[in-house]
């Protein structure tokens, strides 16, 4: 469960979460698959930050079907990159906010939150972040002229790092029941992930 972008952004945009985070570990592909804990026990987790990131535009590869997560569980993959949806909100846009109008501006917020688990330095701002609702209808992206949402990533996360964006979609509320958004690294090495949950209204 997320928090309304107007109170975080009074406070530098610092979303703080508290989620159930199911583990996750890779094959030897390269590509995450959910990892079973054996009596189905999840931990909680929070996340927590803020940033101003940009990214790309360009459509994110398709997602296999072992790659696809529920909102609540973390991608992560054998180098220990790791991917998630930190948290999700249902708001209506603002004046500033571009992209809304063919739902009468109604969007979804999704902190993507990625934790750089590996040995070596990642390049993330061609990350490609996407949404989309009912049968695969895309999610416009939010344009933010204040720059409280963004649309990707910016530049690279050290080993041990982490960032967030916090990026905004056009999604009907009556289709809040289930919005998906794909996450692609867009390298030869990470292949795209996939979320899918409900959203709650702010």
């Amino acid at each position: 469960m997320g928090h309304r972008r107007g109170t975080a952004a009074a406070a530098g945009l610092v979303l703080s979460l508290v989620l159930t985070v199911l583990g996750c570990s890779a094959g030897g592909d390269g590509s995450p698959t959910t990892r079973g804990t054996g009596d189905g026990a999840a931990t909680a987790s929070t996340s927590a930050g803020a940033s101003t990131l940009t990214g790309t535009s360009e459509t994110p590869r398709r997602v296999a079907p072992d790659q696809q997560f529920s909102l609540d569980e973390t991608a992560q993959y054998d180098d220990g990159l790791q991917i998630e949806i930190a948290g999700t909100v249902a708001d209506k846009a603002k004046q500033t906010d571009r992209g809304a109008e063919a739902t009468r501006g109604e969007i979804v917020i999704a902190s993507v939150r990625i934790e750089n688990g590996t040995a070596e330095t990642i390049p993330v701002a061609d990350f490609l972040i996407s949404a989309s609702y009912r049968d695969g209808t895309d999610a416009q992206i939010i344009i933010d002229k204040t720059d409280q949402l963004q649309s990707g990533f910016r530049g690279s996360i050290k080993k041990g790092d982490e960032q967030i964006a916090t990026i905004g979609f056009a999604v009907p509320f009556s289709e809040l029941a289930k919005v998906t958004f794909v996450v692609d690294p867009n390298d030869d090495v990470h292949d795209p992930v996939s979320f899918t949950g409900a959203v709650e209204r702010g």
